[in-house]
């Protein structure tokens, strides 16, 4: 169901077209024209806006599908309130076809990196490109992996604030936006840029129940044959929490014919630090004269 339309100019650029829509209880927004790219937020249980207005210039070439996932952001939550890695796969599906799509372009940020890989592997026949990151790799490894190095980067002073707190959280007398503004400046290569992201949300019981879904079932790595033919780049910053290093020992030692892009002075959010660089690889990658150059 439609519900509104409106104007988004950003700056300089061109007005465009920004449709929001609710799908069987799906919170959407459309902007732009052209091949369509879908994009994939991170958490789990984080929302759209992470994504803008940082990849709006991409409007001008391509149509841009954001979605909040299921129990996320706006979007409703499950019927049962369970939420699982498959049913995440089983929401991008009723996306695609709502929109009516043949193949469909993903673009993946953090958990929503697994999830691109994760629907690739279940349905390879629908997926045109995967454009990954601040990924996280193919195998649950990779997810305690970015637990693991994120610990160490913790001073003391902010493990005992974020312990504190995270009792606080399960006595109801503190909240995780508390733990986010102490989480925040380890996903940044300069905390300037924090200022130009979005005040996003988690939802805590879509994360807990992902999360444990991840750590208990991600492995991909017997499925990873079904999509040799997709191209695949990732684009991970330099002082990403998972480092370009440790992605290439975590996913491209699995996906040897993926691309790997170093983006520099950029940590783990890299649309929010290096938007210029990342809508570049993006348009660069998606645009569909590239692809005989991609795949020679």
């Amino acid at each position: 169901m439609i519900r509104r339309t409106r104007k988004m100019n950003n700056k300089d650029e061109k007005v465009v077209n920004f449709i929001n829509a609710d799908f069987q209880g799906l919170h959407v927004n459309t902007i732009g024209d052209g091949e369509a790219i879908v994009f994939l937020h991170g958490g789990p249980g984080s929302e759209q806006r992470f994504f803008l207005p940082h990849v709006l210039p991409l409007s001008h070439n391509f149509r841009l599908i954001f979605y909040d996932q299921r129990g996320s952001g706006k979007s409703e939550p499950s019927k049962d309130n369970q939420y699982s890695m498959k049913d995440e796969v089983n929401t991008l599906e009723l996306l695609r076809k709502e929109f009516k799509l043949e193949k469909i372009n993903l673009f993946g940020e953090s958990w929503g990196s697994m999830l691109a890989l994760l629907y690739a592997t279940t349905y390879p026949e629908r997926v045109n490109k995967i454009l990954l990151t601040a990924a996280i790799g193919v195998t649950a490894e990779g997810f305690k992996t970015f637990g693991e190095e994120l610990e160490k980067r913790l001073s003391e002073k902010d493990k005992t604030k974020l312990s504190k707190l995270e009792e606080g959280v399960k006595r109801g007398e503190s909240s995780n936006e508390e733990i986010l503004s102490i989480l925040d400046k380890y996903y940044v290569y300069s905390e300037e840029s924090l200022k130009r992201k979005a005040k996003t949300s988690i939802d805590q019981t879509v994360n807990d129940a992902i999360g444990n879904d991840i750590l208990e079932h991600y492995d991909l790595t017997d499925k990873l044959d079904t999509i040799k033919n997709i191209p695949i780049l990732i684009a991970q910053g330099s002082h990403d929490i998972l480092t370009p290093k440790l992605i290439s020992q975590l996913l491209l030692e699995h996906i040897p014919h993926a691309k790997l892009i170093e983006v520099e002075n950029c940590g783990h959010w890299t649309v929010v630090e290096k938007p210029n660089e990342m809508n570049k690889i993006a348009n660069d990658f998606f645009n569909i004269n590239l692809l005989r150059q991609w795949t020679c």
